[in-house]
């Protein structure tokens, strides 16, 4: 009844929301009032940054405009696949790449080149602006004027379009000017903010101002008319109701800024939506988190303008939260899906937005001030549900060590085919990494990224697994360990992948469990930072595969005698770990290379295959080398005095100089009560003997 009668309140809210007034105050109103832009000028310390403006202004102005009158393509075709360089104009027709020195004269690629003239001026429009709001000087409203009122005269002009040479009504997520509503979306909200500046100008007429508005109110109207392509849920939503929101103010629609608020997929739609329990943007990656949080920010500055406010809404605040649980020990986060390696101090302007927003001094932390009494968030072994990562913590202070394994929702256009991928961090260096996006522009973003053996997981016959989501099957944080069994059965019709980590602060055990019912070429692959020392002998390999990102793997190696167990060691300047391969009869053992960040990122790999339709991959990672394990030994386990397969329950023991560790694992789902030397347990136990 409560759950009725909050919900009957809140529809209540929403409607007097939607029939009251909006009371709009003069301009300028977005990017600086009148007040701030007079406390800016008597402000000492905002002298340089005034005096920059101005002096951009300048040299913007004395230059003649030019404002293209053919419409602009994707902007990553103005890049050279080969070098993933951004070309440089020799004019408007010829292009070139300053690295392989490849001169591109095609249609695309000029088209392409008129996108970043577009972002170029869009830009330049908002420094001029604000120069004129700063000084006051006609000739920088008059340069905003002539440019808005050109853009008015060609945009009915420009012809619907996509990157992908779909036309007119075909074109359904494509654009005018550009060649997707999202840029047509993030130009908007520059032409607004830069009227707004200039919209009490003396050279402005009226009708030039509603000249002027008509043509904001055009070009998200386009954009509104088109959105349900979208599906709603995505981060170009983000912009649209960005662009809605900013456009709505600047003009005084109090429609549009409904609907950027309320509408369809208005920003309290995406909030339920779009961000999961754990407040991280549902598809997966650091990059498009941010990406999407920097659109909110521009709705809720420019709704904030008319009075309304969210700061109490705590699913809304979350999004500033759930990145920080998703950091290495050293603030930089694990590269997942396409996103690109980046870290926590990157983004200190968007928890100074939210400090300023939401009044919480946690916000201020990370935003680099530092308040008394006020500490940084402690970072501890969670499970991330709602984006299905399982993040295990150990260590302390110099000695954090973190490994992480994606088994959640695939998310969408902006996931990997990666389930089970896993990622570490120890000894202050990230040694599993995941090569997230490269670059849109180069082929290996699709030939490599997009591949399942570019990850640190399982590849079943050289094929790439379906998008899937997996499931989490047991989890628990104590003070010698860190555990979890997560598990997902559709990424490879016919076969279930498991993989069961545990770790400490001085080891990290990683069981991958395949089960299937028709033999396959099982590929169990990681990608290491640093250098791997071989003791072993090795025959050159000419490949692995020749297709889905096995043509990226170079310089393969094959072990001519595979033992038990395989060492390998992995140096990274001065800190190392050793990988211990077990449970390896009838398997192939191979190194090589792969691609990591860049394309000149090389990055060394590990692979284990096995012909067969089950496997269990057994792996232990040690961080503290001084340690010293002294051996490693695969125990049987049994139900009823029953042996179970490998694939449904094992036990470990380690043992180091001093110690030993025993562990048992059952990887079935559903568990029962286990013995293995002596010892019962149900899904897991960690036992130590010193």
């Amino acid at each position: 009844m409560n759950k009725i009668l909050l919900f009957i309140g809140f529809i209540v809210f929403c409607s007097f929301l939607h029939s009251e007034e909006i009371v709009f105050p003069p301009h300028p109103r977005i990017l600086y009032n009148q007040s701030e832009i007079e406390a800016w000028k008597k402000d000492p310390q905002k002298t340089k940054e005034i005096e920059k403006i101005i002096k951009q202004a300048d040299s913007i102005i004395s230059e003649p405009l030019y404002v293209p009158d053919k419409e602009g393509d994707w902007i990553f075709y103005y890049f050279c696949p080969k070098d993933n360089a951004m070309l440089k104009p020799v004019d408007n027709e010829k292009h070139i790449c300053p690295v392989c020195k490849k001169v591109y004269c095609d249609e695309r690629t000029i088209a392409a080149y008129r996108t970043v003239i577009n972002n170029k001026l869009d830009k330049d429009a908002v420094t001029v602006a604000s120069a004129f709001a700063f000084t006051g000087e006609g000739k920088y409203a008059n340069r905003v004027k002539e440019y808005l009122l050109k853009l008015a005269q060609l945009y009915p002009l420009f012809q619907r379009h996509d990157r992908w040479g779909r036309k007119r009504i075909f074109a359904v997520v494509g654009g005018r000017r550009y060649a997707q509503n999202l840029d047509e979306a993030v130009s908007a909200i520059s032409l607004a903010n830069a009227y707004d500046l200039i919209a009490n100008a003396k050279c402005l007429s009226f009708e030039e101002k509603q000249t002027i508005e008509e043509l904001l109110k055009n070009i998200v109207r386009e954009i509104l008319k088109y959105e349900v392509f979208h599906g709603g849920k995505n981060n170009h939503q983000t912009w649209f109701n960005a662009a809605y929101a900013v456009v709505g103010v600047a003009t005084g629609d109090s429609e549009l800024i409904k609907e950027s608020i309320y509408g369809k997929y208005g920003l309290l739609w995406q909030i339920e939506n779009s961000v999961t329990s754990d407040g991280l943007w549902y598809e997966g990656t650091i990059a498009y988190h941010f990406y999407a949080l920097e659109a909110i920010q521009y709705t809720l500055d420019a709704v904030k303008v008319i009075g309304w406010d969210f700061s109490k809404n705590e699913k809304l605040k979350s999004m500033w939260l759930g990145p920080i649980n998703m950091a290495y020990p050293d603030g930089k986060f694990p590269v997942f899906h396409d996103s690109d390696p980046v870290e926590l101090k990157n983004y200190q302007k968007f928890y100074l937005w939210a400090y300023k927003y939401f009044g919480d001094k946690l916000f201020a932390r990370y935003a680099g001030i530092q308040i008394p009494d006020v500490k940084n968030v402690e970072l501890k072994s969670t499970n991330l549900s709602g984006i299905g990562v399982a993040v295990l913590r150990k260590g302390k202070n110099n000695n954090e060590i973190c490994a992480m394994v994606d088994y959640g929702i695939h998310g969408d256009s902006h996931g990997h085919p990666d389930k089970l991928n896993i990622v570490l961090f120890a000894n202050g260096k990230e040694f599993l990494l995941d090569p997230g996006r490269i670059s849109y522009s180069v082929p290996e973003y699709n030939t490599w990224c997009r591949t399942t053996v570019a990850h640190n997981t399982v590849v079943i016959d050289e094929k790439d697994q379906q998008p899937a989501t997996g499931k989490l099957l047991f989890f628990d944080d104590k003070h010698d360990y860190s555990a979890c069994l997560v598990s997902v059965d559709s990424a490879y019709p016919g076969y279930i992948l498991k993989r069961f980590l545990v770790l400490t602060e001085k080891f990290l055990v990683d069981a991958f469990v395949v089960s299937g019912k028709e033999k396959a070429k099982i590929d169990w692959i990681i990608h290491c930072r640093g250098n791997i020392a071989e003791s072993s002998q090795n025959i050159a390999v000419d490949y692995l595969g020749n297709k889905n990102g096995y043509q990226h793997l170079k310089n393969v190696k094959k072990l001519l005698s595979v033992s038990e167990p395989v060492i390998y060691e992995i140096n990274q300047q001065d800190k190392k770990i050793k990988i211990y391969f077990l449970n390896n009869s009838d398997s192939s053992i191979f190194t090589g290379s792969g691609i990591g960040y860049h394309l000149k990122d090389e990055v060394p790999f590990l692979m284990r295959r096995k012909i067969s339709e089950s496997a269990v991959f057994i792996t232990v990672y040690e961080f503290m080398c001084d340690s010293d394990i002294q051996s490693i030994n695969i125990l049987p386990v049994f139900e009823k005095n029953k042996k179970l397969q490998e694939t449904e329950a094992i036990a470990l023991k380690i043992s180091f100089s001093e110690k030993t560790i025993e562990l048992g694992f059952d990887f079935r789902e559903k568990t029962s009560k286990l013995e293995t030397s002596g010892k019962t347990f149900e899904r897991f136990f960690f036992n130590i003997k010193q």
